[in-house]
């Protein structure tokens, strides 16, 4: 089995960045915006009880995506951090990465 398909059932799909440590979320994982050396990838993020982390993942969106939505969350690529995925990343993860069949 696939790591994806493990984990399709504990993607938290509306996960908002300051949410980690919300009841209910410690075992998810999420799909975030990292921002690191100028470059805004999308990464998996594994939510732990006291702790979190983000591991990005190998085949990413076009760069225009990236960075488009890096400018809806008010990101640059000077300013390094974790952001919000949005509805056309998490669109583009959902076929890419979930869209398979057995």
């Amino acid at each position: 089995m696939s790591l994806w398909k493990e984990i399709e059932s504990r993607i938290a799909w509306d996960f908002r960045v300051g949410d980690e440590f919300k009841p209910g979320l410690d075992g998810k994982y999420a799909f975030i915006l990292d921002i690191y050396e100028g470059e805004p990838k999308v990464a998996l993020y594994k939510i732990k009880k006291y702790s979190c982390e983000s591991n990005t993942i190998k085949q990413q969106p076009p760069s225009e995506m990236l960075i488009n939505a890096a400018k809806k969350e008010g990101a640059d690529r000077v300013r390094h951090g974790i952001f919000n995925i949005d509805g056309e990343i998490e669109a583009w993860v959902r076929n890419n990465y979930f869209a398979y069949s057995d």
